[in-house]
């Protein structure tokens, strides 16, 4: 008897594991199901991430509002002129884009002048060199010639704080002056009251009173 269940055991034992062997090769024969390749799940992340419409963009993205100081029509002050221009990557091509812009849109400069370059020194003086045309296409008189000078030294200061003073020169050289009265041989700030936007003028008023 003692004989008979340990035979019966052993064959028990022979079957679980003959079990378990065959189980383990089934398993193994199984296809490895395809697995999501690297791009997928690239083009997956990204189409889980929200994207901005154009809608949501406002208008003055990457774009910045600049004051250009041009002709009233009273042709003996200066006016102002708001303007929305690209963002630049510096403080000199930024007052690069605000100097050429005034060149085309105000009449207090001659006809035919360039821009040909403009830097500023740590100490803020900007340097602004424009092309021969500025003196040889000047009308000339002495309120002509102020209205020439403060329009591009007032828009560069009061659009850059960090522009106190703007050194005017032709064709890269000092010049002692565009049309006989006023002295380019020192640097100018902001205009004189008397040319400054009538709004201006007030609150110059309302400040010192």
């Amino acid at each position: 008897m003692k004989g008979r269940t340990i035979l019966l055991a052993a064959l028990l034992a022979v079957s679980l594991i003959a079990s378990a062997v065959f189980a383990t090769f089934w398993i193994l024969s199984q296809p490895v199901p395809d697995t999501v390749g690297t791009d997928s799940l690239d083009q997956a992340a990204a189409a889980s991430l929200p994207h901005p419409s154009e809608d949501d963009a406002g208008p003055s993205e990457g774009h910045i509002q600049v004051k250009l100081y041009v002709l009233a029509s009273s042709g003996q002050e200066l006016a102002t002129a708001n303007e929305v221009i690209p963002l630049e990557t510096s403080l000199q091509l930024q007052a690069k884009r605000v100097v050429e812009l005034l060149l085309e849109r105000s009449q207090t400069i001659p006809r035919g002048v360039v821009l040909r370059e403009l830097f500023i020194t740590s100490q803020g003086v900007a340097y602004l060199d424009l092309s021969r045309e500025v003196v040889a296409n000047h009308p000339g008189g002495s309120s002509a010639e102020e209205l020439t000078v403060f329009s591009l030294t007032n828009t560069l200061v009061a659009n850059f704080p960090a522009v106190k003073m703007v050194k005017i020169l032709v064709e890269g050289r000092e010049v002692q002056t565009l049309a006989g009265h006023l002295d380019l041989t020192v640097p100018y700030g902001r205009a004189p009251r008397y040319l400054q936007p009538e709004s201006e003028r007030q609150e110059t008023q309302n400040e010192a009173g």
